[in-house]
């Protein structure tokens, strides 16, 4: 029979395979979604001669858009563009970020961007005019004239490839999330007895998980206090239960609780806090959200039901625990001894 905790495992993990399986078909989708660019990236670059390049009418449109073009010289229009850093409103430096140069095809031109030394073969990505060059270039009568001598697209410069490592690297990254999320998720779903939580919860008791998967439950449905990031306060129990993550710690194995604070602020304009109760435990960590008198009354439950377990925070309290964590997890069970020694019961 699956018990309520192998249900909310299953649950949970099926979700993650779903949304990890929507994450793949839209980044498919996106990826191939340009095939303009992706037929380009792979066959280009095209070498276009005149005839070609007189053939665009859409430049927007045309497939071949990733051209190697020969010219039999280079005229230097004297247009350039700046890079220009400012501080507070106020011009501090500028330097040359590229020069457009005029390719002669023929007996028509093709500008072209460059931030090298020119060359009569031009490499690129064909793209329209922007406006702004094109309100500098023919600013005069005498340029207005040439314009038809001018194709309606120039070259732009910078690497037409760039786009595709980006989406590779992008693929790469995805096949990397779907490996070390998405597999584990697609495993849990067929086998949620598979789940790391399981065998924690089986080192709990010496006989049937039954009886942890009832309580837990009924700690769920009725529990003492709720909080934030999923998080369900009971007798016995800290259960978190969210869309894609499910998980059960016991106040049994509790060794470290404090308030956490947070200041926000905008610009340095202070916009308020956040609190949250960290309660570090063999097998994981409850991080629950809330106001700051829930997160003092949790904390204040957790030290009844826990009485061993150390309260508060210090920075030699975490760089104990931290770097050194059987330590302090064996001075944890030195306390519950002698409190045990003592009579205590919870």
């Amino acid at each position: 029979m699956e018990t309520w905790i192998l249900r909310k495992i299953r649950a949970a993990s099926v979700r993650r395979v779903v949304a990890w399986g929507l994450a793949l078909v839209g980044s498919v989708l996106l990826i191939t979604s340009d095939r303009r660019y992706i037929d380009n990236f792979l066959h280009g670059p095209y070498t276009l001669a005149a005839a070609d390049l007189d053939a665009i009418e859409d430049v927007t449109t045309t497939p071949r858009y990733y051209a190697r073009v020969s010219g039999s010289r280079v005229i230097d229009t004297g247009l350039r563009e700046y890079s220009v850093t400012t501080s507070a409103g106020v011009e501090k430096s500028r330097s040359e970020s590229g020069a457009y140069y005029a390719l002669v095809v023929d007996d028509k031109f093709l500008i072209f961007k460059s931030r090298d030394e020119p060359s009569n073969i031009v490499e690129g990505r064909l793209a329209p005019w922007p406006p702004k060059l094109e309100s500098q270039m023919f600013d005069s009568k005498e340029m207005k004239e040439l314009r038809p001598r001018f194709y309606s697209f120039y070259v732009q410069d910078g690497s037409f490839q760039i786009t595709a490592y980006w989406m590779i690297a992008g693929a790469l990254l995805l096949i990397v999330l779907l490996v070390w999320k998405g597999r584990p998720a697609w495993r849990y779903a067929r086998d949620p007895e598979a789940h790391p939580l399981v065998a924690r919860i089986q080192s709990w008791v010496k006989g049937d998980p039954m009886v942890v998967a009832v309580e837990a439950e009924r700690e769920f449905d009725a529990p003492r206090f709720k909080g934030g990031h999923g998080w369900r306060v009971g007798d016995k129990y800290l259960v978190r239960s969210t869309f894609f993550t499910f998980d059960v710690l016991r106040f049994h194995d509790l060794l470290w609780a404090y308030k956490k604070t947070t200041k926000h602020s905008v610009n340095f304009i202070p916009t308020g806090r956040t609190y949250e109760a960290i309660l570090a435990c063999y097998g994981g960590t409850a991080t629950i959200t809330g106001k700051e008198k829930r997160v003092e009354e949790i904390l204040e439950f957790a030290g009844q039901r826990a009485p061993w377990a150390i309260l508060g925070y210090s920075e030699e309290l975490a760089t104990h625990f931290n770097k050194k964590t059987q330590d302090f997890a064996g001075a944890v069970e030195q306390r519950r001894r002698e409190w045990e020694e003592k009579g205590g019961r919870v």
